[in-house]
C-alpha cells in the first residue's frame, strides 16, 4: 500500500516536473498570449501524461492531484524567495518596444509575432508602437506598455476624482 503510493507520488512529481518543462520551452507566450492551437496542443500533452502518470483507482486519484498541487505551492514559495530560481522556471520581464521602436530580436528570441504584438498593444488601447516609450512581455505572458508622453485618461472614471467637501465646507 505505501509502495503503491509512493509510487504513484513520483508519477505525479514526474508529471508536473514535464509540465513546467515543456511550459519553460514554450516560452511566456503560452502562458499569456495562447491562441486555440497553443491551448490545443497543451491540454494534448496534459491528457496524454496524465493517463501515463496516473494509476487506477481513487486514491491515486487523491495522491496524484495531492502532490501535484503541493509541488505547485512549494515551487510558488521558492520562486517568491529565490530570484534565480524564478528566472529559471518563469523568465525575466522581456522589452518589446523601446522608444517606439519594436526590437524584432526579442520578438522573434520570444516566439512573438509583429501582428501578436500589436493585438497585445490594441488590448491596451494602443493601435500602434509609435506612441509606447516602452513595451514588455511580462513574466506572465502579457504585454505591458508605458506612452512616451502622458496621455489623458481615456475614461472619465480613470481621471482624477475632485477632493470630497469636508462636512461645513466646500
Amino acid at each position: 500500500m505505501l509502495q503503491d503510493i509512493l509510487l504513484q507520488m513520483g508519477l505525479a512529481l514526474a508529471y508536473y516536473a514535464i509540465l513546467v518543462t515543456i511550459m519553460r520551452l514554450a516560452g511566456k507566450r503560452l502562458a499569456g498570449q495562447t491562441t486555440t492551437f497553443d491551448l490545443v496542443i497543451l491540454i494534448t500533452i496534459s491528457v496524454v501524461l496524465q493517463t501515463t502518470a496516473l494509476r487506477d483507482g481513487v486514491l491515486n486519484a487523491l495522491v496524484f492531484i495531492t502532490t501535484v498541487f503541493g509541488a505547485h505551492q512549494l515551487l510558488a514559495v521558492v520562486c517568491a524567495r529565490s530570484t534565480r530560481i524564478r528566472r529559471i522556471v518563469r523568465s525575466c520581464p522581456r522589452p518589446l518596444i523601446k522608444n517606439a521602436r519594436v526590437d524584432y530580436e526579442a520578438l522573434e528570441s520570444e516566439g512573438l509575432s509583429h501582428d501578436e504584438l500589436l493585438a497585445g498593444l490594441r488590448k491596451l488601447g494602443y493601435s500602434s508602437p509609435e506612441g509606447i516609450k516602452s513595451a514588455i512581455l511580462e513574466e506572465t505572458g502579457h504585454i505591458s506598455a508605458i506612452p512616451l508622453e502622458r496621455e489623458e485618461p481615456a475614461h472619465p472614471a480613470n481621471a482624477a476624482s475632485p477632493p470630497l467637501p469636508v462636512q461645513g465646507r466646500s
